[in-house]
């Protein structure tokens, strides 16, 4: 699991995590990853949806999380493969907080 934070500023997140040893990784201008030895955080512009808090789960099989959770219930929205190389999904809670989840995408 993986804690997204939301930040007003991709490059000046970058900026001060870095600082106290975190190495960065810029996927565009609105989003980027730290890391530091096992603790990985995604950085994500603020999109003005005001979601309270996120998480990512890095999971095996998207599509069988997405079917488990919509059998249950749940509302999942619809899943897509990014350019980054991951199939993934969401589910926003009833007080917005979003667990965002992804597998890597089946290999040709």
């Amino acid at each position: 699991m993986e804690p997204v934070f939301t930040v007003a500023d991709v490059a000046r997140a970058e900026a001060h995590y870095r600082r106290f040893g975190f190495e960065t990784e810029e996927h565009d201008a609105t989003y980027a990853f730290a890391r530091r030895d096992n603790a990985s955080l995604h950085l994500e512009l603020d999109d003005g949806a005001g979601r309270p808090s996120q998480i990512y789960l890095h999971v095996d099989d998207a599509d069988a999380l997405a079917a488990d959770w919509r059998a249950a219930g749940v509302e999942v929205e619809a899943l897509i493969d990014t350019d980054h190389g991951k199939r993934e999904g969401a589910h926003t809670d009833l007080d917005g907080n979003r667990i965002r989840f992804g597998s890597p995408l089946p290999e040709d």
